[in-house]
């Protein structure tokens, strides 16, 4: 993967750039000390990460990020924790304090590794029936493991470390990661279309460019995503 740091303090810059040279598929094509720089990198070079910082002159992180329309993978790097929240809306793949360690890094890396290969990865080329899952899991929720069918969940929505798992008749909460739940689904059913958002494709009523709908709930679709998703609805019409 190509990458780009964009952050305005040297040392941290040398402490990313320290870390990347652990990874031999990563390829450090420039280091930015402005968003106008990173501009330009992006005009002129595929990059598939960047590595963000927020707090800098002129544009913060965020607002640069806001403005680029199909943005690569970004991991936000920064000193301050409150940054996090709107950091996630933006669909961002990881968000890491400084000073950051190596050990966090490789989590982070890891993470946009296996975005990028599901995002390369058509879904045609997925096989139709996968026997390995059931037609049902099982959930725990308040003292309970409950029973339930995998073609009545609608989505599922991550809180943190619980998720809300919406299904025709109830609504569920337990306590496992958006990322364990979709490794226990099947991916020709269940596709995830933001950070915080798996949906039951059968279920999907309608779709625009930035969300689909599901029983009249509008679910965003997140920038890592909306490439997969859209070409596989778009496959869909007559």
């Amino acid at each position: 993967m190509n990458c780009l740091i964009v952050d305005d303090e040297p040392i941290a810059i040398k402490v990313i750039e320290s870390h990347l040279k652990e990874f031999q598929d990563l390829t450090l094509i420039a280091k930015c000390r402005s968003a106008i720089k990173a501009f330009e990198v992006l005009e002129k070079e595929q990059i598939d990460i960047i590595f963000l910082d927020i707090e800098m002159p002129k544009m913060d992180g965020f607002s640069f990020l806001k403005t680029l329309k199909n943005p690569p993978m970004v991991v936000v790097t920064t000193a301050h924790r409150d940054f996090a929240l709107e950091g996630f809306d933006l669909d961002v793949v990881d968000y890491l304090l400084k000073p950051i360690s190596l050990n966090r890094m490789m989590q982070a890396i890891r993470k946009a590794k296996r975005l990028k290969i599901e995002k390369d990865t058509p879904l045609n080329n997925l096989p139709i029936v996968q026997p390995e899952f059931s037609s049902y899991i099982f959930i725990r929720s308040e003292r309970e493991n409950i029973k339930v069918e995998l073609q009545s969940i609608l989505y599922i929505e991550s809180l943190k470390n619980h998720v809300k798992i919406v299904t025709q008749n109830d609504t569920y909460i337990t306590l496992v990661s958006i990322g364990k739940m979709e490794d226990k689904l099947p991916r020709d059913i269940f596709m995830r279309v933001h950070r915080s958002y798996l949906v039951n494709l059968h279920h999907i009523e309608n779709y625009a460019n930035t969300y689909v709908v599901i029983q009249r709930k509008s679910i965003p679709l997140g920038n890592l995503y909306k490439e997969r998703i859209l070409a596989f609805l778009e496959n869909k019409q007559i």
